[in-house]
This record gives C-alpha cells, structure tokens and sequence, in this order.
C-alpha cells in the first residue's frame, strides 16, 4: 500500500498543478494488468467514493472535492482500457 499510496500522491499533485515526479508507467500501460483479472467501473467508483469521503472527513470543501472526483473521472477510461 505504501507504493500505491506515493503513486496517488504523485499523480494527484500532478493533476493539481504541482510537479509532475511521476516517472511510472501511463494510466493503461500501468492498470493493464489489473484490466486482465478483472478491474472494472466497480473498482473506480468505489476507489472515487472513498477518496471523496476520506477528503470529506477534514472538512474540504465541496467545490474541491468535486475538482478531485472530475481528475479521476477524466482518466477512468485510460485507467479501464477502453
């Protein structure tokens, strides 16, 4: 969990205008193998509602929550090979 855990810090820093220190693999290539054994919409709703909570949690407003929730939107079908 803790490479998966700095592979999202990455990301999502990238995502928000930070810099990009991410060196891995893109969005298909990386979940590709994920796609073979059965990751599907399923598995992003729940990663989205999840992170949408855990955001909640602190009290983020809503507008920026809204803004991560659209990020993980926008490569959900990369993430899903389609």
């Amino acid at each position: 969990m803790d490479r998966q855990a700095a592979k999202q810090k990455a990301f999502m820093t990238m995502a928000f205008g930070g810099p990009n220190l991410y060196s891995g693999d893109d969005m298909r290539r990386g979940h590709a193998h994920l796609v073979e054994t059965g990751l599907d919409d399923s598995h992003v709703d729940a990663v989205v509602e999840n992170l949408a909570a855990t955001l909640t949690e602190p009290c983020v407003f809503d507008d920026l929550i809204g803004g991560v929730v659209a990020v993980f939107e926008a490569v959900r079908d990369d993430v899903l090979g389609k």
